[in-house]
């Protein structure tokens, strides 16, 4: 559930929201890879750059062939194409290789 809230706080523009709720879902699953990315998304939406890219480093350890061009085969389909596009473009900026 929190991770949910971390994507719909990311997915309506609320990065700042969207962190702390990531946040409360890695201390109970900290490897989690789903909410690793929602977490490194939205911190580098939210202007915490750093934070951003150590949660980057942390998913890469955790599946080091993760890439932007495979994110679909991880993520499934999205009811609007825009989201997609939008999650990659922040975890392109977190850090995230092509």
């Amino acid at each position: 559930m929190k991770e949910g809230m971390a994507q719909a706080h990311f997915f309506a523009g609320r990065h700042d929201e969207a962190v702390s709720w990531a946040k409360m879902a890695l201390r109970d699953k900290p490897d989690r890879h789903s909410t690793l990315r929602i977490a490194a998304a939205s911190s580098i939406l939210a202007g915490r750059d750093e934070e951003a890219k150590m949660l980057t480093v942390r998913l890469l350890e955790i599946d080091p062939a993760l890439r932007v061009s495979n994110l679909q085969n991880v993520l499934g389909p999205y009811r609007h194409p825009e989201h997609l596009a939008e999650y990659a473009d922040a975890l392109r900026k977190a850090g995230l290789p092509e």
